[in-house]
C-alpha cells in the first residue's frame, strides 16, 4: 500500500517563538476550511523544543501534527546536560521528530549514532523524518529519489 499523501514539514530550526502562535492559527484555520485539502496533504510543525509544550496546550490541532527537530539516543534520561530524550519530546506533544540533520552530520554525528536515535524514537512511537543529504552535484544530476512511508515501528 503506498501513502497517497502529500507532507508539508516546517522546520523552524533555531527560530520561533511564543508570538508565532498566531501563524499556526492561521494554518489550521485554513486547513478546518478545506476538508479536500485536508485529505491529501499532511501538515507537521517541526518546532524547537522549548515550543512544543506551549503550542500543543494552546492549539490541540486535529490537522497539524507536531514534531520535534532532534533527539538524544538515549530513550528516558541520562546525564547529557541540555538534551532532550525521544520519551521528553513525546511526553510534550511531539508525535514526529527529525533526525540526520546535514549540520549535525558535518559536527561529527555519525551514522551509528544517528541508528541508535531512530530505534529510541520509535520505541517511544515518535515517526522519524528521517534527513537524506546530498550534494549540488547529485541533486543537479537527480541523482537521489525518496519516498516518505508511514509505518508503526517498522523500517520501510
Amino acid at each position: 500500500m503506498t501513502n497517497k499523501l502529500k507532507y508539508f514539514v516546517a522546520n523552524w530550526k533555531m527560530f520561533g517563538n511564543f508570538t508565532y502562535l498566531k501563524n499556526f492559527q492561521k494554518v489550521h484555520n485554513f486547513l478546518a476550511l478545506n476538508k479536500k485539502l485536508r485529505k491529501k496533504n499532511k501538515v507537521i510543525l517541526c518546532l524547537p523544543n522549548t515550543l512544543l509544550y506551549f503550542y500543543k496546550k494552546k492549539i490541540n490541532s486535529k490537522f497539524i501534527s507536531l514534531g520535534a527537530q532532534n533527539c538524544h539516543y538515549l530513550q528516558k534520561f541520562g546525564p547529557y546536560t541540555g538534551s532532550v530524550s525521544p520519551y521528553m519530546l513525546k511526553s510534550v506533544g511531539s508525535e514526529y521528530v527529525i533526525l540526520g540533520h546535514s549540520e549535525n552530520r558535518f559536527q561529527g554525528e555519525t551514522n551509528k549514532i544517528i541508528s541508535k536515535k531512530i530505534q529510541s524514537s520509535l520505541d517511544q512511537n515518535l515517526k522519524v523524518i528521517f534527513c537524506v543529504g546530498e550534494t549540488l552535484k547529485e541533486k543537479k544530476k537527480k541523482k537521489n529519489f525518496f519516498y516518505f512511508k508511514e509505518t508503526n515501528n517498522e523500517f520501510n
